[in-house]
């Protein structure tokens, strides 16, 4: 018998076509499947942020200045990496000890000021009790007009327990010691997680913003303008509260000098770091000042001190500081004073730059979603007639 080969199926025969219902059947599992895989992966991955929120919490605080300080010091840390020719590591060394020295060589210079005139202080009003004056003053204000309307009060049913006063404030002098001795503590750890973590920032920080960029679902052009915005704002920021606080710290010194106040200086430097208190500011400061020269027989240089405290010294913190920060940032004025207070409100001291911030990055997803999708709405061709 002749041998028979492999039998070839004919050129014209198709592959057998699933049925229909299954195919369609395999398409659904498909994207039952996709669907399942992004809720899985996301649901991972907010768990995961949370638990890392969870761990990095404690230092947030250390880690928002550093950023902060980078932000702020980076234009100068481009022009030391120039210098040293794009070595990262030495451009960030140089400029971490730049920024630890401005930072630590003032605060000591000032806190010897601050400690002599602090003692001297300490000692006058010591004097001040021991000689007998205070309970001539105390008199004094009791024979004078606002101190016959509180016996009048007090006769009426309003009781006043000055000892009572004297003891409360005592305690409280006393537990803000107590505080004080504790938080120096945590400020010296804050102080040096900031700095190891500013060093990095200096030499990782492009590498890391390129990351975080890139994980962001916008357009370059977008991306780009919120950036932008965060970095104008911040800096404007930093710079408005500091130069509104150094105003304020040397007219309140020049003012007090004029006016022959004991210490001055450190006065001055209270109400520079007074101005950084929303609602309360320099007036923190001159405000007692003002009591004092009244109490002690000088209500001359108390009006005095009272219309320039409100005009000038206050007015200053009123102005300047939306002045700085608003015409760098073009945000408005009434908006930027809520975002700072409610920034205080929400974050603490660290609302001062982060209010700020939040707002100008809404206004810049407000103005991309007016280019998105909030364009101008189409006129009609002929005007409706009546």
């Amino acid at each position: 018998m002749p041998s028979r080969g492999p039998v070839s199926p004919p050129a014209s025969a198709a592959p057998v076509a699933p049925p229909p219902g299954r195919d369609r059947w395999g398409r659904q599992l498909a994207v039952a499947r996709s669907q399942l895989f992004a809720f899985f992966f996301f649901a991972v991955f907010l768990f995961l942020l949370s638990q890392l929120y969870r761990i990095l919490s404690p230092f947030l605080g250390p880690i928002l200045w550093a950023a902060i300080l980078v932000l702020l010091f980076y234009p100068l840390y481009q022009r030391v990496l120039r210098r040293l020719h794009g070595n990262t590591t030495l451009a960030a060394l140089a400029l971490t000890t730049l920024v630890t020295a401005a930072i630590v060589l003032p605060t000591v210079s000032l806190s010897s000021v601050v400690t002599r005139e602090s003692a001297g202080l300490y000692e006058q009003l010591t004097e001040f009790v021991r000689s007998g004056r205070l309970n001539q003053t105390v008199q004094r204000m009791r024979d004078s007009s606002p101190g016959r309307l509180v016996q009048r009060l007090s006769r009426a049913g309003w009781e006043i327990d000055y000892a009572a006063l004297v003891q409360r404030a005592a305690d409280a002098t006393s537990s803000q010691v107590t505080a004080f001795a504790r938080n120096v503590a945590v400020f010296v750890l804050d102080f040096t997680i900031m700095i190891f973590t500013l060093f990095f920032f200096f030499r990782d920080g492009e590498s890391m913003v390129r990351g975080l960029r890139d994980l962001i679902p916008m357009s370059g052009e977008h991306k780009d303008a919120i950036f932008y915005r965060l970095y104008d704002t911040l800096s404007a920021v930093m710079r408005g509260m500091l130069v509104t606080a150094i105003a304020q710290g040397i007219l309140m010194w020049l003012g007090l000098t004029i006016l022959q106040f004991p210490y001055a200086a450190f006065l001055g430097v209270l109400t520079a770091v007074a101005s950084f208190i929303p609602l309360v500011g320099a007036a923190g400061v001159w405000v007692p000042c003002t009591i004092y020269l009244l109490a002690t027989g000088a209500p001359v240089r108390a009006l005095v001190l009272l219309v320039y405290g409100g005009l000038v010294i206050s007015v200053t913190d009123n102005v300047l500081r939306p002045l700085v920060i608003g015409e760098r940032t073009r945000l408005p004025t009434l908006f930027l004073f809520f975002g700072i207070l409610g920034g205080v409100e929400a974050y603490g001291v660290l609302g001062l730059f982060l209010g700020p911030v939040v707002l100008a990055i809404v206004v810049a997803f407000a103005q991309i979603y007016k280019q998105q999708y909030a364009g101008p709405e189409p006129r009609p061709a002929t005007a409706p007639t009546l």
